[in-house]
């Protein structure tokens, strides 16, 4: 199951006063989560991602995911097993003329099937690494 939200950064919205918000999702294992600049962010969009206190995106604490005209893509594994089912975005863009609109994007899986999306996913990378796969 895919979840999409749209997000307006206000212009000049500073790091120590980030937007804060929170992405309702079903319980299951959030299996990857994409965050899209679109053309414009010039890297001046900082975008961060947790659960809880847990920072997921970037895993890097006190980094932020920045972005022009491409999509942030990445691979997760975070149990959303317990309420609440939500993850919570904080965004800036410090030193910008414009509001900003970014797209994050978050899949979750069923916890029987993400066991398996997982060993699988895995496994072709292990195959990739021997030469077998591309």
């Amino acid at each position: 199951m895919y979840f999409c939200w749209d997000i307006t950064i206000t212009a000049d919205t500073p790091e120590d006063k980030p937007l804060e918000d929170w992405l309702g999702l079903p319980r299951g294992i959030i299996t990857s989560i994409d965050i899209k600049f679109p053309a414009g962010c010039h890297g001046m969009v900082k975008v961060r991602l947790f659960q809880e206190a847990l920072q997921l995106i970037p895993l890097s604490e006190d980094e932020w995911v920045t972005g022009d005209d491409e999509t942030v893509q990445t691979e997760t594994y975070a149990e959303l097993l317990d309420k609440p089912y939500k993850l919570k975005i904080k965004a800036c863009s410090p030193d910008t003329e414009y509001d900003h609109t970014i797209t994050v994007r978050v899949e979750v899986r069923p916890e029987d099937a993400a066991g398996m999306f997982s060993l699988t996913r895995l496994f072709r990378s292990f195959l990739e690494k021997l030469g077998l796969e591309q």
